[in-house]
């Protein structure tokens, strides 16, 4: 039995695929002037509740936004900024009762998941998708008593992965070919954006899991998913993430050797992190978000006088994410500490598309020490060394240039002029094609590796190629900042790092990559402090233009690769 129909194999030849819509991702209709907002976080809080209010979030969204669901508090301010725009004039607050009173008609039907089965809620998701039916678990059945049950998923599989073999045997036809998700059945916050452009959805689970749950099936569900991108065209987003499953499977896990980012990455697929990843919750209300506009234009800021000291750049790493945008920027900044340090924030090119309006927020709130750089790498999160590699040969180079023309679009469009790469222990960006992301229109340098990597060493850690900065990251490890006591040490342990990582000669420029352990801006305050006068912090745009300016008067330490 085929995994996957052959009208959607067929697609998988480069040369017969769509061309590439306006947008890379599928956006919504402007939102309606009224928007019915419903509270997930607290009395109607219950996972039960949130799967039918998120794909009939989905339906009604599909022709214009009108349902904006709060699951927090990050929700509730970015209800408050639409209106502040002006894309909303009013929220009406109103019970899921009321809700579902007002638009329950856009269902066609009910479709029943089985409890036993995570796999049935994403199937029933996608027949809601295609068909209008409102998945719901059986003991809420009652509930909906003006709509017929249209499918009864209880007992029809014992496996996830025959649920997905059945949809898409049966519907795949009917699904997008521009995007696809890996989505834990456990989460609900993306579910509306998912029905709304019947984006087809998978769940990879780790061989760990079948030790806790009898309906996984880690091998043949991971060999479902090559099918299924390998069928779809290539560089469209994938959707979710690929572990911190929350319907008792953690999932196949972002790396390691059932890396679900290598998976989508082979074929061409670039990841947009947009469920929980253990950081920050799900990207909420991307059918409502899509629907805004926003022009992004970066300010400009004069960089300090050249002299004999040590300058160095802060970038903050996962904004290639809009879960990230959405929660974890908003809270860093929130916090007082905020524009003291010069960051450089990364900032994935289709959050542009998914999220303007949250951009356009942090672009109007931007300090002087704040600057967006293109994360990860060109158009979206990839595994450069991976990206494309599981496609016929005859077609890998004419897909990767696609991807760069696609690159080189957003970057220009979205005023950008830096670069972040992945790039870790064991995988490495080619020359080749580190001197294709040199091309790009307006870029000013590339600023190399999640984190340090093995081979980093003080004199390497800056360099050119085709006359473009390449920095590396210099800092390596996580930094507890629970206390004032943490901050201390940890400011400490930084400071050393950097000292270590930098040569005698001076000027110096070095690149600090600060992942997800750093949660708490006064660090950062405290890192200055520990190293004193003779070290520098500048924005990241600003560290490229002192490099030029010393290697033009050879005061530099630059090699070039």
């Amino acid at each position: 039995m085929p995994t996957l129909p052959d009208m959607l194999l067929a697609a998988s030849d480069v040369s017969k695929r769509p061309q590439m819509k306006e947008t890379v991702c599928p956006k919504s209709a402007a939102p309606a002037k009224i928007l019915w907002a419903v509270r997930l976080d607290g009395p109607e809080k219950g996972l039960d509740l949130a799967l039918p209010l998120s794909c009939l979030q989905g339906l009604v969204n599909r022709q214009q936004p009108q349902i904006f669901l709060v699951h927090d508090r990050f929700d509730e301010k970015w209800l408050d900024w639409l209106r502040q725009r002006g894309d909303v004039e009013e929220v009406r607050r109103v019970g899921s009762r009321v809700l579902f009173e007002k638009f329950l008609p856009a269902a066609k039907g009910l479709v029943l998941i089985d409890p036993d089965l995570p796999g049935s809620i994403n199937v029933a998701t996608m027949l809601a998708a295609v068909e209008g039916w409102l998945p719901v678990v059986p003991r809420l059945r009652s509930e909906f008593p003006r709509l017929e049950v249209a499918m009864d998923l209880r007992g029809r599989w014992k496996k996830n992965i025959e649920g997905y073999r059945w949809f898409y045997g049966t519907y795949g036809e009917q699904m997008s070919h521009r995007a696809c998700a890996n989505y834990d059945p456990g989460q609900f916050e993306l579910r509306d954006y998912l029905v709304q452009f019947k984006i087809p959805l998978v769940w990879v689970s780790h061989p760990d899991d079948a030790q806790r749950s009898a309906t996984a099936s880690p091998a043949e569900e991971a060999q479902f998913a090559r099918d299924l991108f390998q069928s779809l065209p290539s560089n469209i987003p994938c959707f979710g993430w690929w572990d911190h499953g929350q319907a008792g499977e953690d999932g196949c896990h972002e790396n390691g050797p059932y890396s679900g980012c290598d998976l989508a990455s082979q074929y061409g697929k670039f990841q947009i992190c947009s469920a929980y990843d253990g950081y920050a919750r799900g990207a909420s209300n991307l059918s409502v978000h899509s629907g805004t506009t926003a022009r992004f234009q970066h300010k400009v800021v004069a960089p300090p006088p050249l002299a004999d000291k040590v300058y160095y750049g802060y970038i903050r790493t996962d904004g290639d994410g809009p879960n990230f945008w959405r929660q974890v920027y908003r809270d860093l900044w929130d916090q007082p500490s905020h524009g003291r340090v010069p960051i450089g924030w990364q900032m994935g090119p289709t959050a542009s598309e998914l999220i303007p309006d949250i951009l356009d927020w942090f672009h109007k709130h931007a300090t002087p020490n704040d600057v967006f750089v293109n994360a990860l790498t060109g158009l979206g999160y990839i595994r450069e060394a991976v990206y494309l590699t599981k496609l016929p040969e005859s077609q890998q180079e004419a897909a990767w240039q696609q991807y760069m023309a696609l690159s080189s679009r957003y970057f220009q469009g979205l005023d950008q002029s830096l670069l972040t790469t992945f790039e870790n222990q064991g995988q490495f960006l080619s020359d080749e094609r580190l001197a294709s992301f040199t091309k790009l229109p307006g870029i000013q340098a590339i600023y190399r590796d999640y984190t340090r990597v093995g081979d980093t060493t003080a004199e390497n850690a800056a360099s050119e190629v085709n006359g473009v900065p390449i920095f590396r990251a210099i800092l390596a490890g996580e930094f507890p900042l629970g206390t004032s006591d943490d901050i201390r040490r940890s400011a400490a342990a930084i400071a050393e790092q950097i000292r270590q990582f930098t040569p005698e000669k001076r000027p110096a420029f070095r690149y600090i990559s600060l992942s997800n352990w750093m949660v708490d801006m006064r660090v950062l305050v405290a890192v200055e402090d520990e190293l004193g006068p003779h070290y520098v912090a500048v924005r990241a745009d600003q560290l490229p233009s002192l490099h030029r300016e010393a290697s033009a008067r050879g005061t530099g330490n630059t090699p070039r690769l």
